[in-house]
């Protein structure tokens, strides 16, 4: 899939912080469009819901815009592709749900499916929880298919306080072994302590996939949390800052976080730990601080401080290297219907190699929701090794309608 439809998606996450949370109406329909400086582009979101039949509901999203052919007068094939096609079934007292068509699947440990398909989960006798999915894996715009699906299972039960599951997974290419992952997750919980546990192995490749270990414990004000963590390219979710692009490297990464409570609306901490990348050790160090401006927190601002080192690039423009920076972010309800955010970051690279000595990302978004109606709109503007400079924008327009039964 190309990258537009990554940034689409970040920028429509600003917009969902801008706008307050709809409530649940019979049915919706809401359509979203995306202006990007490279090509035009746009994101349509359909989704429907009934509390008259609270047990089925249904969202699509189309990405539209230009294909790869753009010619540079601006010109090229139309492209469009389905991010998400399906419907929902579930059973009213929350022991089924059954998901079919084109969505995506998460299950334990295991790495997340983009799968046309099915996949659906139930409550079983003796505590017993199973989810089991099943399909071909999608292809950017609806492109052919060779023998190639996607088969798994997920089983998982409580023991007391903690709670055990086991995850299968297998993907064919072409009817060539692609992905074969065994997982196993585990979570612990008693008073003020949490536990958490769970590992991915790839069985094709005989290699640690994922692993993540962390305890949390918290007292009156203060949450400790230790935690190590293990992952490898296969596992990395798309990025969603100019940060997230940075420090989401495959590495192994050990240390322990903070966060204290140090008056009724100013949370403050921060993270201290080491990256093991290429068989050298690099800090990682994060400072943070956020104020919430109401009681419910619906505004707030936040500072983050970053530092994260990394092997020198040799020239790569994958590889990043060691960098510092800064993140600042507002959250800010204007009025009832007027609500306004933004973030910005500033990252410093200790080695630019000619790809800039600031590499700065920014975002800010506003929303107004009168009534029926929702209208929110975000610009997003970034500079990276990748890109000397880009601008994207998105407006989003919804309408809700109640149909009579």
């Amino acid at each position: 899939m190309t990258r537009a439809p990554s940034i689409a998606l970040a920028v429509a996450a600003a917009l969902a912080a801008a706008t307050p949370t709809a409530h649940a109406e019979p049915l919706r329909l809401r359509g979203d469009a995306l202006a990007a400086a490279q090509a035009p582009a746009g994101l349509l979101v359909l989704e429907a819901d009934d509390r008259a039949r609270p047990w089925i509901d249904a969202e699509a999203v189309v990405w539209t815009g230009v294909g790869p052919d753009q010619d540079a007068s601006g010109g090229g094939d139309p492209d469009a592709d389905a991010l998400i096609m399906r419907v929902e079934l579930r059973d009213l007292k929350r022991r089924a749900a059954l998901r079919v068509g084109r969505h995506l699947v998460v299950a334990g440990a295991l790495r997340p499916l983009h799968l046309d398909g099915l996949s659906g989960r139930a409550a079983l006798p003796a505590r017993f929880e199973a989810q089991a999915f099943a399909g071909l894996p999608v292809v950017p715009r609806l492109g052919e298919r060779s023998w190639d699906w996607a088969i798994g299972a997920r089983a998982a039960r409580p023991v007391g306080d903690a709670r055990f599951g086991l995850a299968w997974m297998q993907r064919r290419d072409r009817g060539a072994l692609h992905t074969h992952e065994l997982a196993l997750d585990a979570t612990y919980t008693r008073r003020r302590t949490d536990v958490g546990a769970s590992g991915a192995y790839d069985l094709a490749g005989g290699g640690l996939a994922e692993a993540r270990l962390a305890a949390t414990h918290r007292l009156r004000a203060v949450r400790l949390e230790a935690f190590a963590v293990h992952r490898s390219a296969s596992h990395l979710l798309p990025a969603t800052s100019l940060f997230s692009v940075l420090g989401d490297v495959p590495s192994r990464l050990a240390g322990a976080d903070v966060r204290w409570r140090a008056a009724p609306r100013l949370d403050v901490g921060g993270s201290a730990g080491v990256r093991f990348v290429d068989d050298e050790v690099h800090e990682d160090l994060v400072a943070r601080a956020t104020l919430r401006l109401d009681d419910h927190g619906d505004g707030a601002i936040g500072l983050e401080l970053r530092r994260q080192g990394a092997p020198a690039p040799d020239g790569d423009v994958d590889e990043r290297g060691g960098w510092t920076g800064v993140r600042g972010f507002g959250r800010l309800p204007l009025t009832k219907q007027w609500t306004a955010s933004t973030e910005l970051e500033l990252a410093v690279p200790d080695h630019d190699a000619g790809r800039g000595a600031v590499w700065p990302w920014g975002l800010v978004a506003i929303g107004y929701r009168p009534e029926v109606w929702e209208i929110a709109g975000a610009i997003e503007a970034s500079a990276s090794p990748e890109y000397r400079h880009r601008v994207d924008a998105l407006v989003r327009v919804s309408r809700r309608w109640e149909v009579p039964h």
